[in-house]
């Protein structure tokens, strides 16, 4: 039972997300020659950065300017676009 609300949408996009996660987890332990359980360490520290950046960005830039779902809209456009400026640190 999921502690959130739920849609069948966000079942398959995280289903899809953990596939990735785990592919890019491999991809590191292999590539960095590190364990498996470092290699988890490590994207799981990067994903909390990224998480916070966009929280930053909505909450410090988007919001204050935008309404919600417009925030959303441009948060998500960022993020797709792979943000490498905007959010501060």
């Amino acid at each position: 039972m999921p502690m959130c609300g739920f849609s069948q949408t966000m079942l398959g996009a995280l289903t899809v997300f953990s596939k990735g996660l785990m592919e890019q987890i491999l991809k590191r332990s292999r590539e960095d020659k590190i364990s498996i359980e470092r290699a988890f360490e490590i994207e799981v520290e990067e994903l909390n950065i990224f998480l916070r950046m966009n929280s930053d960005m909505y909450h410090e830039q988007l919001r204050p300017k935008y309404g919600v779902e417009e925030s959303m809209k441009k948060l998500l456009e960022w993020s797709a676009s792979g943000p490498k400026s905007g959010a501060k640190k």
